[in-house]
């Protein structure tokens, strides 16, 4: 090799390596800094900084530390992505030093739980912030003013921490804002008018805070917002119609409010409409016809609110609607629509919406429906046969009804259903005509089982330990029924048990030993029957409550038993 290009290899890969020396210096600055927060980690029991010590190089050595590699500035701090454990965290607070990483863009810190204290306003002198991510720790206080006045921040999460304050006019000022999640705090006042300067934001999330006041007119200027999350607030007044405005929205929630008035009918311009929760609110009047024209909903959740009827039949429009709860409204619409079968629909409540008469024929041929809820309404006559038809079903809701007839066999093609209400009807027969429905396989058997205040009889099956359909059952409600006969033996077999209640059933005879030894059951009420003997011994502590209305019954947590 001729030696000028020898030479001028040299020269290259001494360059090469200044140049990975240089790339691999964390900056004396930067280092002390992120010293300085951790020495304001009083526990980190995980080891998630076990990293940062000083004779490592924080930009390649240290977790969660991303550097320049020209300059060896701190670009990102991003902790903890260092452990697998659901539990993890650090127990201490933000040092007030990070205010040196003045090359930062990117601070993550989320979900270490243990983290307190305020949020230092010294960050706001970070400018070149980007990112802001401090959700799910334990952050107290206001947000820091200064924060406002961060031109560069596009994403600002701050959710699941216990900040308090209200948000100020001043928010308006992040322009370039494009992710606001400020969820799961203790935020008060209302929302500010200077929000809807906020024309680059695409999520606003405000969920489960104690806002107060209007939806501010103002919000119908943020044209690039997709989702809108409001609920579990203060919040009253109407929806502004000008929320027709938002072009681009997908979800809208502002579930658990005040809001009042009508819901608007310009939501039909909403093209872009996926979601739609306004359940638990005063709203009133007829759900708009135009609802049908945001054909790629996919849920709509009107649930708890004052609506009229009728069920605009343009939902028929909706090809892709997977839920429609229109629950607990005064609807009055005595018999439900026939083309509510064909809607395709997974889930459908109408519980407490007027509904009266005998089940709707129409149900048989709604095929898609895995959860049906027609609770607390008026429906009368039988549980018809063509019951068995709706082979999809996972949960089913007739509580509250007038229906009066015994369980027909076809019952037991509800091979996939987990969860069962029956109660408060007057529904007799034997309890196996339930208790034997098939199961699929790897679904269908029963998790949850509500019976009560029926008229069922012929006591609880004696194998009813042994029945595979309720192999994993958690819950089960057989009271107020007069059922007669004894606590079975195997009934101790169902170890998956947490709630029992058996309460005013007639029941005779002693309680099985075992039965209380169930490891998880927290609930056992047996309360209001004729059982006598001395209740088993059992480790975990049971109310007396639950075994009171027995007079033959003696023994913790019941008075101790005579000794003969």
């Amino acid at each position: 090799m001729p030696m000028h290009q020898f030479k001028l290899l040299s020269l290259l890969l001494l360059s090469l390596v200044t140049l990975c020396y240089h790339s691999t210096a964390c900056h004396v600055t930067d280092r002390e800094a992120l010293l300085t927060f951790k020495d304001g980690i009083t526990s980190d029991p995980f080891g998630i900084l076990s990293s940062w010590n000083r004779t490592g190089d924080c930009c390649t050595n240290w977790a969660g530390i991303s550097c320049n590699p020209a300059t060896g500035r701190v670009t990102s701090l991003n902790i903890p992505a260092m452990t697998d454990a659901i539990d993890a965290y650090l127990e201490g607070t933000l040092s007030p030093a990070l205010d040196m990483l003045s090359h930062l863009s990117v601070l993550r810190i989320v979900g270490l739980k243990k983290i307190s204290g305020p949020i230092p306003p010294s960050l706001g002198s970070l400018t070149q912030l980007t990112d802001i991510a401090l959700s799910a720790n334990n952050f107290s206080g206001s947000i820091p003013s200064s924060l406002w006045g961060l031109k560069n921040l596009k994403r600002l999460l701050l959710s699941s921490n216990n900040l308090s304050g209200y948000l100020p006019e001043d928010i308006g000022m992040l322009r370039g804002l494009v992710y606001l999640d400020l969820s799961n705090n203790q935020i008060t006042g209302t929302i500010p008018q200077s929000i809807g300067n906020l024309t680059s934001l695409s999520v606003l999330d405000l969920i489960q805070n104690n806002f107060s006041g209007n939806i501010p007119v103002s919000i119908s200027s943020m044209t690039s917002l997709r989702f809108l999350r409001l609920s579990k607030n203060h919040l009253n007044g109407v929806l502004p119609e000008s929320i027709g405005s938002l072009l681009k929205l997908e979800t809208i929630s502002l579930f658990d409010n005040s809001i009042t008035g009508n819901i608007p009918s310009s939501i039909g311009h909403l093209s872009m409409l996926r979601e739609i929760y306004l359940s638990d609110n005063q709203l009133t009047g007829k759900i708009p016809s135009t609802i049908g024209n945001s054909t790629k909903l996919l849920t709509i959740d009107l649930s708890s609110n004052n609506l009229s009827g009728p069920i605009p039949q343009e939902l028929t429009q909706l090809h892709d609607l997977q839920t429609l709860d229109l629950a607990f409204n005064p609807l009055q619409i005595h018999t439900p629509p026939a083309w509510l079968g064909n809607l395709g629909v997974f889930r459908l409540s109408l519980a407490g919406t007027g509904i009266t008469g005998p089940l709707p024929e129409w149900l048989q041929l709604a095929k898609s429906i895995t959860i049906l809820d027609l609770s607390s309404n008026s429906i009368s006559g039988m549980i018809p046969n063509w019951i068995g038809s709706i082979t999809g079903l996972e949960y089913l809701n007739l509580a509250h009804n007038a229906l009066q007839s015994t369980i027909p066999t076809e019952f037991k093609n509800l091979v996939n259903l987990m969860e069962l209400d029956l109660s408060r009807n007057n529904l007799s027969g034997p309890l196996r005509a339930v208790l034997e429905k098939g199961n699929s396989g790897l679904f269908g058997g029963f998790k949850t089982l509500n019976l009560s205040y029926n008229s069922f009889t012929g006591g609880i099956p004696e194998d009813i330990g042994a029945m595979e359909e309720l192999s994993g059952i958690e819950m089960f409600d057989f009271s107020y029924n007069p059922l007669g006969g004894t606590i079975p033996k195997s009934m101790k077999n169902l170890n998956s048990l947490k709630e029992v209640r058996m309460a005013s059933d007639g029941l005779s005879g002693e309680i099985p030993i075992g039965l209380l030894d169930i490891a998880v059951m927290t609930e056992f009420d047996v309360s209001s029957n004729q059982l006598t003997g001395r209740i088993p011994k059992h480790s975990r502590p049971l109310p007396a409550d639950g075994f009171k209305g027995n007079p033959g019954l003696c023994g913790e947590p019941l008075p101790p038993c005579k000794q003969n």
